[in-house]
């Protein structure tokens, strides 16, 4: 959620669709609104996040943001006082009606015998009840604890994300799967851990905005979540199916939160995951593995059940694709099992963030 506050502005201000790319953006006369420097300060309330579990997770999701390739990042300095259009870009909880999060936008842009555009400071404000308490939300990154997955919390990294996202001036995107839609949705999952993260299309914006950094960052991912509707100005995400042969997706159950897909020794299925390029540049012949496991932690140490490659997998889309897999014939009737996937599961890549490269579809053997 957003809340745009204008500071000497003098003209209407745009939200910009890049001609290639899903990501939004706002200009002013012409020009991309940004902040002048790539390095800004974030200033978190030491009331709102007190020292240890608070602080951690807003530092956690300042931290997560800046997993990314563009030259901008987010420093962190802990701040007793915060206040709106002062100066600095600042975070704290307050009462807010209706949405869970939003990001008070401050920037200039006049003109006077010539432009002056540039972003100032972003707020970020976080819905914490009357009581002034963190009841919506969860700082740790337990997938058991979120709502997605049969908790009673909203993630504060993935809300973090997203609000700091607006002080790019990015804007809503409700066109494919990404973070500047419903944030809560696009999520990395691989055992009983889920991590926030930016993802391709705020990637990409932020490297047009600021460019890319040096060395180059590179990292490949893989989500159980996809694409599902606009919602108004949002995109909406679902879970990632699994499919029969003719493309209906397979019959389900719920245990502990999420959907168990009903499997037969020796079926033949087609499995789907999204994949993303979050680094600086176009991956080429990249190596999938699948595997069955036991848990729901998939490593290489599990039994591989099938391959693929990206012939090419480029900063430019996300790709929700289906791979047809035959369900092993000795596995244990009535017996959960978690069939995952593995991007660049042979490590020819050298990333910067590796933990991003796993997830999984539940499946019971019927």
């Amino acid at each position: 959620m957003k809340k745009i506050a204008i500071f000497l502005a003098w003209c209407a201000t745009l939200a910009v669709t890049s001609p290639l790319f899903a990501y939004r953006y706002k200009t002013c006369l012409g020009h991309t609104l940004k902040f002048d420097s790539a390095a800004q300060t974030m200033h978190p309330s030491t009331t709102s996040f007190p020292s240890g579990y608070w602080e951690n997770g807003i530092r956690d999701a300042i931290n997560r943001f800046n997993r990314n390739p563009s030259n901008f990042r987010y420093s962190i300095s802990m701040t007793s006082e915060v206040g709106g259009n002062n100066g600095r870009s600042e975070t704290w909880g307050s009462v807010l009606e209706g949405v869970p999060a939003l990001a008070n936008q401050y920037f200039t842009c006049f003109w006077w015998f010539g432009e002056t555009v540039h972003m100032n400071e972003v707020d970020v404000i976080f819905d914490y009840g009357e009581e002034g308490d963190p009841w919506l939300w969860t700082a740790d990154t337990v997938k058991s604890s979120l709502f997605t997955y049969g908790g009673l919390f909203r993630e504060l990294q993935t809300t973090g994300i997203h609000e700091l996202g607006h002080g790019l001036l990015l804007t809503h995107v409700n066109t494919e799967y990404n973070v500047m839609g419903n944030d809560f949705e696009h999520i990395h999952v691989n055992g009983s851990f889920a991590s926030a993260y930016l993802g391709e299309d705020a990637t990409d914006g932020a490297v047009f905005l600021y460019g890319t950094r040096s060395p180059a960052w590179e990292d490949v991912a893989v989500v159980h979540w996809k694409y599902n509707r606009a919602s108004g100005a949002y995109s909406d995400h679902t879970r990632t199916v699994i499919y029969d042969t003719a493309g209906a997706a397979l019959s389900t159950t719920i245990i502990a939160g999420e959907s168990v897909y009903i499997v037969r020794p020796g079926q033949t299925i087609r499995v789907e995951f999204t994949y993303e390029n979050n680094g600086a540049n176009t991956q080429n012949g990249i190596s999938t593995g699948y595997y069955i496991s036991p848990n729901d932690f998939i490593t290489t140490l599990d039994r591989r059940i099938g391959s693929g490659w990206f012939l090419s997998l480029g900063r430019d889309n996300v790709y929700t694709t289906t791979t047809t897999l035959t369900i092993p014939n000795d596995l244990t009737p009535g017996t959960n099992y978690w069939l995952g996937v593995i991007i660049d599961d042979n490590d020819a890549i050298e990333e910067r963030v590796e933990s991003n490269n796993a997830t999984y579809i539940p499946i019971q053997v019927n």
